[in-house]
């Protein structure tokens, strides 16, 4: 009895096996999407810097954290999509040092400003 168990299991195993296996295949020739518009890059891009930039003024103390989550996808549209997504993430990137340094609250408050025109301008092209 111990033996057909045994059999039995390994006769499963070997169905879900193939059946994983042929459930994969059949998503290999789905069509892809077809890659993100202008204008979609830039709504996202321009959506998570209003996000970021209504949250620091609410709440200062969490901005830079914030800003190094931001910095990952503006690093990552800067180096897919280069052009104003350059600018964009070099006024991030100017944004995170002054926090980095303790700068004063107006220099923050204007680099925020410099952001969110950028974030601005990169919507307004589209």
């Amino acid at each position: 009895m111990k033996k057909n168990n045994s059999v039995f299991r390994g006769q499963l195993l070997c169905m879900a096996v193939l059946l994983l296996f042929s459930s994969v295949l059949t998503g290999c020739g789905a069509p892809s999407s077809p890659p993100p518009t202008e204008t979609q890059k830039s709504d996202v891009a321009k959506k998570s810097v209003d996000e970021f930039v209504a949250a620091a003024k609410k709440k200062p103390k969490e901005a830079a954290q914030n800003l190094t989550i931001l910095m990952e996808s503006l690093d990552a549209y800067a180096n897919e999509y280069e052009g104003p997504y350059i600018e964009l993430r070099d006024a991030a990137k100017e944004l995170l040092s002054l926090y980095q340094s303790s700068a004063a609250k107006d220099k923050i408050d204007a680099q925020l400003e410099v952001l969110q025109q950028k974030a601005n301008a990169l919507a307004s092209a589209n």
